[in-house]
């Protein structure tokens, strides 16, 4: 039996989550289910009996890290959140996978058994207990683990989430703190990202190229280039009438990621 704690602050992605638990083949009972960084630092000042905890990151009072590093948590803990970018904070903490929104039953079947066979290979005794064996597995795990880039976006509104393929945005724009995706039929998205470098973060960089101070382009989406003066070029974009342009600086960088 694997006692959880859930720590999500979505209904839908909660709900979800409880029927991965219901479906997995191993039973798996549910410790409580908390909502804010608050409720997780009230929770564990009287409870600890707690095997593995599933986690979202940006809950509605805050970042969850906030609280796992003041109490210092030492259980096994999987990250499952829409936002890629906090990939290397997990494993600094007591992450030992990271899900990304949304994800299939396969891959969360795979995150438990990877809880699972840590725990099974790991013999207690009077001096080295699991959680003990398992963070030392963890100070290595930050070494080890390799970049993966983010397949979808969320974009949070008012009433919903909805996400979108990264694959299928043409290009990132930025403006006054305001950060938008136009994708392939040229809607235009805003996003909850402040800034295009939380965006380069999350992309494949043999996708996306900043091509000025304010614009991603995915390389995908490229029509044709052509001279606009000596040191700009000017990008038009397939199926849109759309033309972006590179800042000074950065065209013979983006001449040679074309490898023109």
């Amino acid at each position: 039996m694997i006692k959880v704690l859930i720590v999500e602050d979505e209904l839908p992605a909660r709900k979800k989550l409880k029927k991965y638990i219901e479906s997995y083949p191993q039973p798996i009972t549910i410790v409580d289910e908390l909502e804010t960084v608050e409720e997780v630092l009230e929770f564990f000042t009287t409870a600890t009996d707690v095997d593995l905890i599933f986690s979202d990151i940006e809950l509605r009072d805050g970042n969850v890290f906030e609280a796992y590093k003041k109490l210092a948590i030492q259980i096994p803990i999987i990250f499952i959140t829409a936002y890629n970018q906090f990939w290397m904070h997990a494993f600094e903490t007591s992450g030992i996978e990271y899900l990304l929104k949304p994800y299939s039953f396969e891959r969360f079947e795979k995150a438990v058994g990877k809880y699972a066979s840590l725990k099974s290979s790991m013999a207690v005794d009077n001096n080295n207990s699991v959680l003990q064996k398992l963070e030392a597995f963890l100070a290595t795990k930050e070494e080890k683990v390799s970049k993966n880039y983010q397949e979808f976006i969320a974009v949070k509104t008012s009433q919903y989430t909805y996400f979108l393929k990264i694959e299928e945005i043409v290009y990132f724009q930025a403006d006054y703190g305001i950060v938008v995706a136009y994708d392939a039929h040229t809607k235009k998205h805003v996003l909850n990202q402040s800034s295009l470098k939380v965006i380069e973060d999350m992309v494949n960089p043999s996708v996306f190229f900043k091509i000025n101070r304010s614009e991603l382009l995915n390389r995908n989406y490229i029509e044709k280039i052509s001279r606009y003066t000596k040191n700009i070029v000017a990008i038009n974009i397939q199926n849109s009438e759309t033309v972006l342009k590179t800042s000074q600086n950065k065209t013979a960088e983006f001449n040679s990621w074309l490898g023109v």
